[in-house]
């Protein structure tokens, strides 16, 4: 079979993938809980407004369109391990963003707090330690932008 009937094979396979269901599930009800956190959000800052709309639908359509392209292309190279790691670390990061857009409208995530933290943990990533506060980085570029720490000074 020619390589570009391979990738639109596996490209059409994508429709019943059980991992691309999920992450496509994750993506729609974190942008959802996006749009209802601005609109409940008491401060200005935080509300609904066209630049943040439109910078965060670029976002996901990036993300998304990412993933459809490389998945089956990853998978057609014989690299499904890297396919589905990479879907699985995007899953994971709107799992996220999900569950800190309900604690932002004082939604309970009792139930789903001990499963993110438990991953932050064994991923070490950033949020996983107390010191951290998301005001100190960029939204966009993800930089520092915090205070330096007091042993940092005096090194």
């Amino acid at each position: 079979m020619p390589y570009h009937l391979l990738v639109l094979h596996q490209t059409q396979k994508l429709i019943d993938d059980p991992l691309i269901i999920g992450f496509t599930w994750l993506v729609l009800v974190d942008i959802l809980s996006g749009i209802v956190k601005g609109l409940r959000s008491k401060q200005t800052a935080d509300r609904t407004n066209s630049t943040k709309g439109i910078y965060g639908l670029c976002k996901h359509l990036l993300i998304v369109a990412m993933v459809i392209t490389f998945y089956p292309y990853f998978i057609t190279l014989g690299f499904n391990w890297v396919a589905q790691i990479m879907v699985l670390a995007f899953a994971y990061q709107y799992l996220v963003s999900f569950v800190e857009n309900l604690s932002q409208m004082h939604i309970a995530t009792w139930w789903l707090q001990p499963v993110v933290d438990f991953l932050a943990k064994k991923l070490n990533v950033a949020k996983a330690q107390p010191d951290y506060d998301g005001r100190d980085y960029d939204h966009i570029t993800g930089k520092y932008n915090g205070k330096e720490k007091e042993d940092d000074n005096h090194a």
